[in-house]
């Protein structure tokens, strides 16, 4: 078995990014029977939140891992002295497990710090770490939940990841948002030669048409960068319950965003499979 990194990512927020990435994560494990890995490298560590209350460890992050540094923050870490050599953990260092199925590297906002750094090889010390621990062999996936800016969590995260999917609303500035991220992609795949390939683009959050959100469905899928990144048949819909539900963040506890995410799957297993 040889697992697959996928980055999620856009660079405008609000999208829906890590709702689609832990949705479609726990799913695929729930359901698929998939053994998955999330890496959370934005900031705001959303999807750490999320995934701490759905497994009922938010106290445990809040007194062991966060305080005995069992996060994303240790891979970035510089050594403390200019003739060590940097030294990456090993996995069990940095890695929770959350059930059979599901793991978690879990974010922290102590990583705004590391951002700092002068040292362009921290940028390689996800896809390092990930070959290092043989995660590849251990994990059907690897989700990274990126953050929606440019950062050099950005560039760790594709210069780990052998695709990227791009959640993303119908509005005025998503024409915007896919140039920016097309040029960031652009920049690091001809500095690294990477071989990054792009899933798709997922409509998230749609409610009901009107003729002004056709318009700019339009102008949006004339652009030539979505039609090289391609789109996903599948979409997701607006669901306010899973926005501000009591039963978390996690899609596949409600009913129609469960139906959204099924179906999301199926699409995404057929994409991976055609690519290789």
């Amino acid at each position: 078995m040889s697992g697959k990194v996928i980055s999620f990512i856009n660079m405008k927020g609000g999208v829906g990014k890590t709702t689609l990435c832990i949705g479609m994560g726990v799913y695929l494990a729930q359901f698929f029977d998939k053994k998955i890995l999330f890496i959370d490298l934005d900031p705001q560590f959303n999807a750490t939140q999320s995934l701490m209350n759905e497994f009922n460890l938010e106290e445990q992050y809040l007194t062991d891992f966060s305080v005995n540094n069992k996060t994303i923050k240790k891979i970035f870490e510089a050594p403390t002295k200019i003739s060590e050599k940097p030294k990456l953990p090993n996995k069990e260092d940095v890695i929770i497990k959350l059930s059979d199925k599901i793991d978690i590297i879990a974010g922290t906002i102590d990583i705004i710090f590391e951002d700092n750094s002068k040292d362009g090889a921290k940028a390689k010390r996800v896809r390092k770490f990930i070959s290092e621990n043989n995660l590849r062999n251990h994990y059907d996936f690897i989700f990274i939940d990126c953050p929606p800016t440019i950062s050099i969590y950005t560039d760790a995260a594709l210069i780990a990841s052998d695709f990227y999917l791009v959640p993303n609303r119908i509005d005025r500035y998503s024409i915007l948002g896919i140039r920016l991220l097309k040029q960031v992609i652009d920049r690091i795949s001809y500095e690294e030669e990477l071989q990054i390939k792009p899933l798709g683009i997922v409509y998230t959050m749609l409610k009901d048409a009107t003729m002004k959100s056709d318009l700019l469905k339009e102008a949006f899928e004339e652009s030539t960068i979505v039609n090289e990144m391609g789109l996903f048949r599948s979409t997701t819909t607006l669901v306010n319950d899973l926005l501000v539900g009591l039963q978390g963040n996690i899609s596949s506890n409600y009913k129609k965003s469960r139906e959204d995410i099924n179906t999301l799957c199926i699409e995404f297993m057929e994409r991976i499979d055609a690519n290789g």
